[in-house]
């Protein structure tokens, strides 16, 4: 798997100069923004707790991402809001538009150099993607937030976006966009300067439940811990509980880098450089990095294999987009995974022995992860109410049996023609 780009920029975390303890009060897998953010809360709180990374902390989503950093949940909020009392949607919606504002507190309180940068602009591809956005800002206006515009004409798109691919967007002032590996390493040091553990290539090959968990690990000696916080999404492999892995589909998506573009171009193609989403169900992302890189996502995978010629696709994608860019020369093509649930609503949940998840953040895991580790810990510490109000949704399975991800892909492919046929 090839490096992002965002590697070239952080130094790989020092080796511990502390022996691991064979038991802790909490063991953590997966050393991603979740799995760092809950362990930091934890620590900051006198727990003692051990992270476990089976391969490098970032090398999975978490490093790998497009760097979006959104408000909100990733669906309809009516989606979350259907199935609970008004107290219980107040609590859930005061938690997605949290999450920006916890990322923005922890980049100042531990002092991360990450290139934070406000300004959002959600793309409309024809009258019904518009439709919509004008329906979310009604709703989140009703519910008191004010910074979104919207943009109904190309007029009004000229001072963030110079495409002729849209005809109107919706520009969000509160979310942006950041290096997503620099923000994970600060956090990873501020969690090893508050006591954590963090052991990187230390995969946990069995879990032994009870009151007291038994981790296996590859190559290394057990562990055993009181709670359990399984945060690897879809890089969790075989150690996921069988309810977690009926309810998450992997997706590969992949992104372009170009080289450093010059200001003239940035302000023809970007003005106020924005980081831009496109409102199709298999999106294109973009953004303007602080190197004047253009970092353009998409080209959602279903079936996880790469067919054809990545770089090619992206290209053809970004020249749609941006025909002035057709030439430009690429730096670095990756691609990682994500994972989605069918509601696209991040699944929480614990055992009866004290083993908790969270997964499926469906594209929005810049924010939510660090909100979601806030509430696995603060459920561990003895404040479940948020916790409990995520965990009582639904989450329907992924149909298909063995045949899921061929199912998965048929179905995803209706979207995508119907995003082509702008219906």
């Amino acid at each position: 798997m090839l490096p992002s780009i965002y590697a070239d920029y952080v130094d790989a975390l020092p080796p511990s100069q502390r022996d691991r303890p064979d038991h802790c009060d909490v063991a953590i897998i997966g050393g991603g923004l979740t799995g760092v953010t809950a362990a930091l809360h934890l620590a900051e709180h006198g727990y003692e707790v051990v992270l476990l990374e089976a391969e490098t902390i970032g090398s999975g989503g978490s490093g790998r991402n497009g760097g979006h950093l959104c408000q909100g949940w990733p669906n309809d909020f009516h989606h979350i809001s259907n199935q609970l009392n008004a107290h219980d949607a107040d609590l859930a919606w005061q938690a997605g538009m949290a999450a920006v504002d916890m990322v923005v507190s922890r980049i100042s309180k531990h002092n991360i150099a990450c290139d934070l940068q406000f300004g959002y602009l959600h793309a409309a591809l024809h009258q019904r993607h518009m439709t919509e956005l004008l329906e979310m800002q009604d709703e989140w206006s009703r519910r008191g937030y004010n910074q979104l515009t919207a943009l109904t004409d190309h007029a009004s798109l000229a001072p963030h976006i110079n495409s002729q691919s849209y005809c109107g967007g919706l520009y969000d002032s509160g979310s942006g966009q950041i290096q997503p590996l620099k923000y994970l390493m600060g956090l990873a040091l501020a969690a090893r300067t508050a006591g954590v553990h963090i052991l990187e290539h230390s995969r946990v090959i069995k879990i032994d439940r009870g009151a007291k968990k038994t981790l296996h690990l590859y190559n290394a000696p057990q562990l055993t811990a009181n709670r359990v916080l399984l945060c690897g999404n879809a890089y969790l492999t075989d150690i996921g509980l069988p309810t977690m892995s009926r309810r998450l589909a992997q997706v590969t998506s992949s992104v372009l880098a170009t080289i450093p573009l010059s200001d003239n171009m940035i302000q023809h193609i970007l003005p106020s450089r924005a980081t831009v989403a496109d409102c199709n169900t298999a999106l294109n992302y973009y953004r303007i990095d602080a190197d004047n890189r253009m970092i353009f996502g998409g080209r959602a995978s279903y079936t996880n294999v790469n067919l054809g010629n990545v770089e090619a696709d992206l290209r053809r994608r970004m020249a749609a987009v941006f025909p002035v860019l057709a030439d430009a020369e690429t730096d670095r093509v990756w691609s990682g995974r994500i994972g989605i649930t069918v509601n696209r609503i991040p699944h929480f949940g614990r055992t009866d022995d004290d083993i908790y998840f969270v997964q499926g953040f469906s594209g929005h895991g810049v924010a939510l992860t660090g909100l979601a580790g806030t509430m696995l810990a603060d459920a561990i510490m003895g404040d479940a109410e948020q916790f409990d109000v995520m965990q009582s949704l639904r989450h329907m399975p992924f149909p298909g049996g063995i045949l899921r991800t061929p199912a998965l892909a048929i179905g995803m492919a209706w979207y995508k023609l119907r995003d082509r046929l702008k219906l």
